[in-house]
């Protein structure tokens, strides 16, 4: 696959220290990458010294810690798979999806059922609190709120938040989130998203990592 290779080529750059946009652009050039495939690099591959520093940061299991979901983040990660769509597995180790925005081809159903996954899911874990911070600013913010609040019951905290991303890093605990900003901030990080998904629909995920990793890039 050329986008493979266009991987390679844009990681060998960042590790050299050029500007991200600069190598990003310069790939899309040279391999004649679609937005989609733009897309992918941006959000699935990164240097080698930043995704070292994200796995570092990973935890295993959250038992007893207070986990503190990026509700959309997660939630519409989960709806892309229940949408048909593919996910990757990105070079920090986290699974990620394309969608460019979290307020556009939301189906309420599909929020719902992937909040009915997330619920399943929270209780295997066991965490000691949950904190789910959902963006105010999405439409239908306040009923997906309610609905969270049903499914999850009183020992969890759903915030509305203008700033998700600031209240989410403003709290005590363990981070469940892909999001890039927010996981190369947080102090520990779990893949909650990635973790269903894995467990439920793992024949979606493209496991982008190894195949860059599966032979040296040409470097242009």
């Amino acid at each position: 696959m050329e986008v493979v290779e266009a991987s390679r080529d844009y990681r060998y750059l960042l590790d050299r220290g050029y500007r991200q946009k600069v190598v990003l652009d310069l790939i899309t050039s040279r391999y004649g990458l679609s937005s989609v495939e733009r897309s992918l690099l941006l959000r699935c591959v990164h240097s080698s010294r930043d995704a070292g520093l994200i796995k570092g940061k990973i935890v295993g299991f959250v038992a007893g810690h207070h986990l503190i979901v990026d509700g959309y983040n997660v939630l519409l990660t989960i709806h892309s798979v229940l949408e048909g769509m593919n996910v990757f597995l990105c070079d920090d180790g986290f699974v990620r999806d394309l969608r460019k925005s979290y307020r556009k081809g939301v189906e309420l159903r599909l929020l719902a059922e992937a909040a009915g996954l997330l619920t399943s899911e929270l209780r295997y874990l066991s965490p000691g609190k949950v904190t789910v911070v959902l963006d105010k600013n999405v439409s239908y913010s306040a009923t997906h709120a309610n609905t969270l609040r049903d499914l999850l019951g009183a020992s969890t905290d759903v915030i509305l938040a203008d700033r998700a991303d600031v209240k989410v890093l403003g709290g005590e605990g363990v981070v469940a989130s892909s999001d890039y900003v927010v996981i190369t901030r947080a102090k520990k990080v779990y893949d909650l998203a990635g973790e269903i998904i894995k467990k439920h629909f793992k024949e979606k995920i493209i496991d982008l990592a190894s195949m860059i990793n599966t032979q040296p890039s040409k470097h242009l």
